[in-house]
């Protein structure tokens, strides 16, 4: 029997000896205790539904949360309020416009004109003094003479005329009063009179006495 060796089985060999012999040196050098890695244990999570949302809680604000003091009560007894002044005025009258004859601006300007003036005295309201002062009126212009329409809601003038009565008295109403130049009275009807007692009344006038007295 032939124990020869072949030369290939003989360099296996010798490389499986060389990698036997640096495993071992390997083992050598290797730390007896190695330190295992640290195991980092993780917290159990919190149990979460999928439905429920948590919202935050709404901030409250100072004006709620502050309790409200108490007010002071003042201990003064309250004050009436004093009662308004009522001040009542008395309505002021303006005096007519009188002419240097003492009568009223209208019947002096129309005394400028003329020289007699019939004057009807009238209250606008009446329907009985409407009617004088129409016949009046158309009986100073039979008469072609002045003519001036008074009416006793004209206060000023009214009283004007009312002072320039000679003797005193109150104005005809309705009734009508002729005058001459510069301002004498020389006629005075108290009461309605138609169109031509008025004309015969002015054309008198011009030689007619100065009436004295209502």
């Amino acid at each position: 029997m032939d124990l020869t060796v072949s030369r290939p089985i003989r360099i296996f060999a010798l490389v499986a000896i060389v990698a036997a012999v640096g495993g071992v040196a390997m083992l050598m050098m290797k730390p007896k205790h190695a330190a295992s890695p640290p195991v980092v244990a993780s917290k159990p999570s919190a149990p979460t539904t999928s439905t429920a949302t948590v919202s935050p809680a709404q901030p409250t604000t100072h004006a709620a949360t502050k309790a409200v003091a108490p007010t002071k009560r003042s201990t003064r007894p309250a004050t009436k309020p004093k009662p308004a002044t009522r001040v009542v005025r008395k309505p002021v009258v303006k005096a007519a416009p009188v002419g240097a004859n003492g009568l009223p601006a209208a019947i002096d300007a129309a005394l400028a004109k003329h020289k007699i003036v019939v004057v009807s005295v009238f209250d606008p309201q009446s329907s009985t003094d409407a009617i004088s002062y129409s016949e009046a009126k158309a009986g100073a212009a039979d008469a072609r003479v002045g003519f001036v329409g008074i009416s006793l809601l004209d206060s000023p003038v009214a009283a004007a005329l009312t002072s320039s009565l000679p003797g005193g008295g109150l104005l005809p109403a309705p009734g009508i009063l002729v005058y001459r130049k510069p301002g004498t009275l020389v006629q005075r009807i108290d009461g309605f009179a138609d169109r031509d007692v008025v004309a015969q009344a002015a054309a008198a006038g011009a030689t007619a006495q100065p009436v004295t007295g209502p």
